[in-house]
């Protein structure tokens, strides 16, 4: 069974009226960027504000959501603030997160941080443990694979490491994480737990603001 949300997404519902864990991958290429929800048709990625919609003062437009190419049915608008700070907001310019970034230069297990209005904290920091352990197992394999790579035509940006990152609340070491990603570049998001609006603007400002 499934829900509208009122945004453009679907939350797809168990029988008992849960909301269930969407997935979603990143496609980006040199035409285009886009979102594709498994289930669901795609979010488009369009740079700058939607045409028409003047946004607050103060914020400057980075990227917008919508459910069409040329962006005439935005899902959220993300701008940057006074003082450097993303904000992701509905077209209305209703207030949905506020994301925070990791510095360019930080390169051992950055953190990303989502804020949302009602005080609480997730945050996502590159690498958890489990995929960690996992990649010391596999590093030996990975260098057999670089090794293969030297001596065919194959480009060198075509393999990742096995890490993943969990959004979760500060200290929750143990609980359930409410966005997480792969090393595949594929996101899963509880909607009980995050509005899938910001969890696609955190999917693309993860990459696309650095």
């Amino acid at each position: 069974m499934n829900a509208a949300t009122g945004n453009g997404t679907r939350i797809r519902r168990d029988e008992t009226g849960h909301s269930m864990t969407l997935t979603f991958t990143r496609h980006p290429d040199g035409k285009r960027y886009e979102l594709r929800p498994r289930g669901a048709a795609p979010v488009h990625v369009r740079r700058g504000a939607p045409d028409g919609r003047p946004l607050p003062k103060g914020c400057k437009p980075r990227f917008t959501l919508a459910e069409d190419p040329a962006g005439a049915s935005p899902l959220a608008v993300v701008v940057r603030q006074d003082g450097g700070r993303l904000a992701v907001l509905t077209p209305d310019h209703e207030h949905l997160a506020e994301l925070h970034l990791p510095p360019r230069k930080k390169r051992w297990r950055p953190s990303y941080e989502i804020h949302l209005p009602d005080g609480t904290v997730l945050r996502g920091r590159e690498g958890t443990v489990p995929s960690l352990l996992l990649c010391l197992v596999v590093l030996p394999f990975v260098l057999l694979y670089l090794v293969a790579l030297a001596f065919s035509d194959s480009p060198a940006g075509a393999t990742t490491a096995p890490l993943r990152t969990a959004w979760k609340r500060p200290g929750a070491l143990f609980g359930r994480a409410a966005l997480t990603e792969s090393a595949r570049g594929r996101f899963r998001v509880r909607g009980d737990r995050l509005d899938h609006r910001v969890a696609y603007a955190q999917a693309v400002a993860k990459y696309w603001e650095r």
